[in-house]
């Protein structure tokens, strides 16, 4: 590596997929930078809502628009399609979900013209929902072997414009084993490029892939506050001093590190992400009798486990880090109804004297039943104004979570659950189980 003859030039941009309103705190980040873009460009993944319209509200000829003929659901089409048109000397990202602090660029800047890299790398914290009090931490280092084992998201990077067509394009996520973040960086590792951190944390993320089901209950709500933040004077600081002390009082802390992918088949985690996200529409079906939810096979973001078998209640799943965890409740109902949870069992006390249900963003009335064996059944019943005309959104809501005891992986807990069932009012009650002993989940 060598000095660079000249400032970069960075050409900024985001993939967007239906973002609209929720895209805004992010683009105010980028165009917050003490260390000002070439071009900033915002990549449609054929988005069909008022994206556009948005930007242009808000940012008018700051920012370009670009949307593509048709959504194939990857950042790789938008990334590909804005490599082509970039102007700057680099290409950095920021993707639709996350934000920068105001120095970001220059710290990137500084790294490019001291060192000239093939990819300069900032620090970036992933931010877990609020309460699952969990930080994953990831480009900070000096061993320049990091690269291979350790994972940067594309928010934390930018590389040399040529890079893609030095290793190749972003690939298509169907016919790769890795995601395809995981699989240009490994690509780019392996080829021989260099990469250089900065040495600071820049990036705030927020992963849709934390948060189940974000896709389709999105919100830039963390987004926006964090902003505001680091806009404030010794933001920055103080956010970073915030998340140290909460790391030494106890909350979880990690390195993200690549995982062994030859045994996935190709294209395999990119449906598991499309599912855990909700990009995965499931058909509604009408309430006339009582309804089963099936639960979702593996583990769904922070917010659920894999499923296990329990010897005496059947298939159960443990809430994770997650202390408020979603389920989908595919059903159409018209008339009243009420829901049935099996609760084998709860982390602790202090969490089952908390715990409560919203059903639709509305708080619902929840009764308890002893089930025997120390588990219990919780009747939920919603406002009377809730409707089920587009399915049921379901949040538990919990006073945290807790390292489960004796669990050798030191996982985040809150509640076992077991069977979920929707019932029609005046159902005669054929086909569930007797509450003293839940039958297993499906």
């Amino acid at each position: 590596m060598m000095q660079s003859p000249q400032p970069p030039s960075f050409t900024v941009i985001v993939a967007a997929w239906n973002s609209s309103e929720r895209i805004v705190p992010t683009i105010r980040s980028i165009l917050a930078q003490t260390y000002q873009p070439l071009e900033v460009m915002v990549v449609g993944d054929g988005c069909t809502d008022d994206t556009g319209e948005v930007l242009a509200r808000h940012f008018g000829e700051a920012v370009q628009w670009h949307n593509l003929d048709e959504n194939r659901g990857s950042q790789s089409y938008p990334n590909n399609a804005g490599i082509a048109m970039a102007r700057g000397s680099h290409v950095a990202y920021l993707g639709h979900d996350d934000v920068w602090s105001p120095q970001h660029l220059a710290r990137l800047a500084r790294v490019i013209e001291q060192r000239n890299p093939d990819l300069a790398v900032s620090g970036a914290i992933f931010h877990a929902p609020a309460g699952a009090r969990r930080y994953q931490i990831t480009g900070l280092f000096d061993d320049p072997s990091a690269p291979q084992h350790e994972f940067f998201p594309p928010s934390s990077f930018a590389h040399r414009r040529d890079l893609t067509d030095r290793i190749g394009p972003w690939p298509d996520p169907r016919e790769v084993r890795a995601p395809v973040d995981c699989d240009l960086l490994l690509r780019a590792a392996k080829a021989g490029c260099s990469f250089v951190s900065t040495g600071v944390v820049t990036v705030h993320k927020f992963a849709a892939g934390h948060r189940y089901l974000w896709y389709r209950y999105p919100s830039a709500d963390e987004q926006a506050g964090m902003l505001e933040r680091l806009l404030q004077p010794g933001g920055e600081q103080a956010v970073l001093s915030e998340v140290r002390a909460d790391i030494k009082a106890g909350a979880d802390k990690e390195r993200i590190r690549y995982v062994d992918f030859s045994n996935r088949a190709p294209g395999e985690i990119y449906r598991e992400a499309r599912r855990a996200k909700g990009l995965e529409r499931e058909r509604l079906q009408a309430l006339n009798a009582p309804f089963l939810v099936r639960q979702p096979g593996g583990r769904a973001a922070l917010d659920w486990y894999a499923p296990a078998k329990h010897p005496v209640h059947g298939i159960y799943r443990w809430s994770g880090p997650n202390p408020n965890p979603r389920l989908f409740i595919p059903v159409s109902a018209s008339g009243p109804f009420h829901l049935r949870l099996s609760l084998i069992a709860f982390a602790s006390e202090d969490i089952a004297a908390g715990f409560g249900v919203d059903i639709n963003d509305v708080p619902a009335r929840v009764t308890f039943e002893p089930a025997g064996d120390g588990a219990r059944v919780a009747r939920v019943y919603p406002s009377a104004d809730c409707t089920a005309t587009e399915g049921l959104k379901l949040c538990l809501r919990m006073p945290g979570s807790v390292q489960a005891p004796g669990d050798p992986l030191h996982r985040r807990v809150g509640l076992a659950l077991g069977e979920v069932w929707v019932v029609p009012e005046g159902a005669s009650g054929e086909g569930l189980p007797d509450s003293s002993r839940p039958q297993g989940g499906d």
